[in-house]
C-alpha cells in the first residue's frame, strides 16, 4: 500500500512546524521559576530555549590567581532582558535566598 504524496508532504510540513516552534520558545514566569541553581547549560536551554546571545570570559574567583570560566546567557523578549550566570557549566547561585544567579525581570 502506497502512502499518497500529498499526505506525506503535509506530515513533513507539520513536523517541521513543530520543530521550528520549539526553537522560538517564549520566556514566562513559570519557566523562569523552573530554573534552579546548579543546573547545566543544557538543562536551562531545555526549559528556556536557546539564549539570544552568549558571552564568555574568565573571572577571578579568589585572592589566589585562580579563574573559572564564566558564561552569561542573555535572553531578550519584548524589550525585557534576563541574564543568567554560569560558572563552569553550572548555573550559579545569587546572593539572595539561594535563587539562581539571574538578573532582569519580565514584569
Amino acid at each position: 500500500m502506497k502512502i499518497p504524496f500529498l499526505f506525506t508532504t503535509a506530515l513533513a510540513a507539520f513536523v517541521t512546524l513543530l520543530v521550528l516552534d520549539g526553537c522560538q520558545r517564549k520566556i514566562s514566569e513559570a519557566n523562569l521559576n523552573a530554573v534552579k541553581p546548579d543546573m547545566t547549560t543544557k538543562e536551562v536551554e531545555s526549559i528556556l530555549g536557546a539564549p539570544t546571545r552568549v558571552e564568555s570570559a574568565p573571572e577571578l574567583v579568589s585572592q589566589e590567581v585562580k579563574t573559572t570560566p564564566v558564561t552569561r546567557y542573555v535572553y531578550e523578549q519584548n524589550g525585557k532582558k534576563i541574564e543568567l550566570l554560569f560558572f563552569g557549566d553550572r548555573l550559579g547561585t545569587g546572593a539572595k535566598n539561594g535563587l539562581p544567579a539571574m538578573t532582569g525581570t519580565l514584569k
